[in-house]
Parts: C-alpha cells; structure tokens; sequence
C-alpha cells in the first residue's frame, strides 16, 4: 500500500477519534444511538473520501468542502460545528502529510480560534448552535480568518495550535 493510501486509511479513525466526535455528539443535546453515530460514521467517511479525490485530482474548492459539510449536518444528527471539525482538521492534516496546497481549506472553527481571532460580527457560542439557517455566520467566520491569514483560511488554525504542540512536544 501507498503512503498516500495508508494516510487516507489512517487518518479518518484517529482524527474521528482525536476529535472526541463521538463524546461531542453524546453532549449535544438529543443522545444519539449506536445506529445514529454509526451512521455519523459512514457519512462521514464519504464525506471525506469525496474531497480527498477532489484534493487529489486538484479540483478541490472550497464551495465543495462548505458543501459536505452542510450535507453532512442536514443527513446526521451533527451540528455544522461538529461536522466542519472533523473534516477541516482531516483534510488539514492530509494536505500537510501529502504536500497539497492549504488555500481552498477551511479553518476548523473552535472557541480557542474564536477566542484568539475575535471577530466583531460573530460571537464564540453561536458555533454550537449553528445550523444551515445559520451557515452564513460560518462563512462569515472563514472570510474574517482568510483576512487574518493573509489569504490563508488554515493558517490561523496552524499559528494556532501546530505551533504549540510543536513546543510543548519539544520541551
């Protein structure tokens, strides 16, 4: 197998891991059951294997990301918030290990990125409650952080949290 292939294998069970999705939805309000987060799962995975060939093939744009992730909201019992973590963190990671461009991702939207680039039209509790009616004030979020990362959506999102995982793995 590939390196490539072995990165697509790998990556969609740890960062749904890693993103703590699975406790994340159990708190979001409605318990889903093991079905609901199974099917979470699959979708997901589609999701995500959709925009890999498309990052792949070179014809990823960021109108396709926005895309799954509001399908994947609208279909699964997820919020957008919860949705756009996952996907932005694997395809973040992916494009970094594969050496794929960063500029058409979006940044994974969380209260530390919130916090960190405070953006006067947006408050940081309006992420968990996000639905498709209020797609917008995502979208708001990613233009305000294409500005701060000078073109970049991903790069705050690297000075953010690589960074400092760097160090403290370092220390």
């Amino acid at each position: 197998m590939c390196i490539v292939e072995t990165i697509k294998k790998v990556l969609v069970p740890v960062w749904y891991k890693e993103s703590m999705i699975g406790r994340s939805i159990g708190k979001s309000g409605s318990k889903l059951r093991k079905e609901q987060k199974r099917e979470f799962k699959k979708k997901l995975c589609e999701a995500i294997e959709k925009l890999v060939r498309q990052v792949d093939s070179e014809n990823l744009c960021n109108r396709n990301i926005r895309e799954e992730i509001k399908k994947l909201a609208n279909t699964t019992a997820v919020t957008i918030g919860q949705a756009q973590k996952v996907i932005n963190v694997y395809l973040k990671y992916y494009c970094i290990l594969c050496d794929k461009p960063l500029e058409e991702l979006d940044c994974p939207l969380d209260s530390g990125i919130m916090k960190k680039h405070k953006n006067a039209n947006y408050r940081p509790t309006l992420l968990k409650d996000m639905t498709e009616e209020k797609f917008d004030e995502y979208e708001g979020w990613q233009e305000h952080l294409r500005k701060v990362g000078q073109g970049i959506r991903i790069k705050p999102d690297i000075d953010c949290y690589d960074k400092n995982r760097i160090k403290k793995f370092l220390k």
